[in-house]
């Protein structure tokens, strides 16, 4: 007689055959060639395991400050693997996403059915990485649908640690509240703009343990510790280095505050998506599910964060109306269920104020399907037809996402490669990059003897006469005795010969050399550059 199938078993088989169908996924999707790719991600991680710091300026924009750490298991990818080998390893792990969106739900449902609460856990999880933006970003190097995992392990842990930070002694209870605190902080570390989910996740903490003030003020502070934790382990030492080069932590992030001599005394923040009226920021969901390049740099169509934004606050308001009604009953665990609950509205608030750019609550999209769960579910009254309503809304959140496209090409050999014409005497030449277009992922294919300075850019102008970087720029073209090169794309050819003008330099006459990039926007001009007549 045959053993029945276990779901434990089932559920195995798809933590492994999800991630490698979204490894697939990218391999169909295409290679990445996103601006992003080309302007940073690759040239910052060359750049730390090489130490450029001294021998380069700027030549990736603003972004050259960027903490590299998240782009040098990529760039060592590169080095190793094809180009569909990275793909496929990327696409893999934002599968790591399913596996863990799964294990959350599973541990805030109250299901009996072993079969039924696996089924609904994979109909979540299923549904959540499959958002528009998730989907768009299945292959590619910006990272919101990796650090999402920050976010999903700490409310897992949490989940995971509840009853412990209630009920348990001090000594148990506050190592695993620092637990809770630590990936969000990690993925806080790695990039910026993950401090929305750390702050959410404090809040929610504090606002939602079943405790006394006392308690609960003390395990969210060791939450919160776990945060400048995993800050420390994720973004710790680059924080030090700039600190340490530029008199800014985060440069050239707030220099308003610090006032590094460095930058501009400017936030140097993208504030294009927070302009508008009051009523706009309000009802931004509704703004940016119906026209996402009000919140966007692609065209999509996902109403997942809309359907969220119209549950939570129903749920909110049906607590305070019914404070003694049963949260969830027969259906969730209710004090973990609003832990998870208030951490996404907390966090979507955060991130209202602070960017308002869509990519970055990538994670807030995968959850949406289980706070949809969440929230329907917690409406006990439905009684059984909580559940029928909740996946029949799942699914037409499903059928009706449209995901968007970022700027892919045909595999090549290496995910990122360039052809460069040979350059005589590399350590006594200097390449000046100029323009906005992102130059800075062909450098790593030059000899590393060269010398790259960006005269002209998002960050650096040669107007700018109170930033050091323009003055050192301008001593070291005075004093070099050796070539000068010109590297630029075509279309941006008038404004470089005005930006060498400034230098007091021109192009010279003699032909201009190719590099080109299978990644590349076209071919590159590589041109001679001289002195200006006196």
């Amino acid at each position: 007689m045959m053993r029945p199938v276990q779901p434990r078993l089932i559920a195995c088989l798809l933590y492994v055959g999800v991630p490698a169908t979204f490894g697939l996924l990218a391999l169909l999707l295409g290679m990445d060639a996103d601006w992003d790719l080309r302007n940073y991600h690759y040239y910052n991680a060359w750049a730390l395991l090489t130490d450029r710091y001294q021998r380069d300026i700027a030549v990736a924009q603003i972004p050259t400050f960027y903490n590299p750490l998240l782009d040098v298991p990529y760039f060592l990818l590169a080095q190793v693997l094809s180009a569909r080998g990275v793909a496929f390893v990327l696409g893999a792990l934002h599968g790591l996403n399913f596996i863990v969106l799964a294990c959350l739900a599973e541990r805030l449902l109250t299901v009996a059915n072993h079969w039924k609460r696996l089924g609904i856990a994979a109909t979540v999880a299923g549904s959540g990485v499959c958002g528009a933006v998730a989907l768009s970003e299945v292959g590619t190097v910006f990272y919101d649908n990796l650090l999402s995992l920050g976010l999903f392990c700490a409310l897992l842990l949490g989940v995971h640690f509840w009853t412990s930070l209630i009920e348990q002694a001090w000594q148990r209870a506050l190592p695993r509240a620092f637990a809770v605190g630590l990936p969000v902080g990690l993925a806080f570390g790695l990039k910026q703009t993950s401090v929305i989910y750390a702050v959410g996740l404090c809040l929610a903490l504090l606002a939602t343990l079943p405790a006394t003030p006392g308690r609960r003020i003390v395990v969210t502070f060791c939450c919160g510790l776990g945060v400048l934790a995993g800050l420390a382990a994720g973004g710790g030492y680059w924080m030090w280095h700039l600190w340490h080069l530029y008199g800014n932590p985060l440069f050239p992030m707030f220099n308003q505050v610090f006032r590094s001599p460095w930058g501009l005394i400017d936030s140097y923040r993208d504030t294009q998506y927070l302009e508008g009226s009051s009523l706009r920021h309000l009802f931004y969901p509704l703004v940016f599910s119906f026209d996402s390049r009000q919140a966007s740099e692609i065209v999509f169509r996902d109403f997942r964060i809309l359907a969220g934004f119209c549950l939570l606050p129903m749920v909110g308001l049906a607590r305070l109306l019914r404070p003694r009604d049963d949260f969830g009953r027969g259906l969730l665990h209710p004090g973990p269920a609003a832990f998870v609950l208030v951490t996404a509205a907390a966090s979507y608030v955060v991130w209202l104020q602070l960017f308002a750019l869509y990519r970055y609550i990538t994670a807030l999209e995968m959850l949406a399907p289980l706070l949809i769960v969440l929230s329907v579910g917690s409406f006990s009254r439905l009684d059984r037809a909580r559940l029928p309503l909740a996946i029949c809304l799942i699914g037409l959140l499903v059928v009706s996402t449209r995901p968007g496209t970022w700027i892919r090409v045909p595999f090549s050999e290496k995910a990122v490669e360039a052809t460069v014409p040979p350059i005589n005497d590399p350590a006594t030449t200097i390449v000046l990059l100029a323009g906005h277009e992102p130059l800075s992922f062909l450098l790593p294919s030059f000899p590393a003897e060269l010398r790259f300075l960006r005269i002209d850019s998002t960050f650096t102008n040669p107007d700018q006469t109170t930033v050091r970087f323009n003055d050192v720029m301008r001593s070291r073209i005075a004093r070099h005795q050796g070539t000068i090169l010109a590297l630029f794309i075509p279309t941006e050819r008038h404004d470089v010969i005005t930006r060498l003008g400034d230098y007091g330099l021109q192009l010279s006459s003699a032909p201009c050399a190719a590099v080109t990039s299978p990644i590349g926007a076209a071919a590159y001009d590589l041109c001679p550059v001289e002195r200006l007549a006196q």
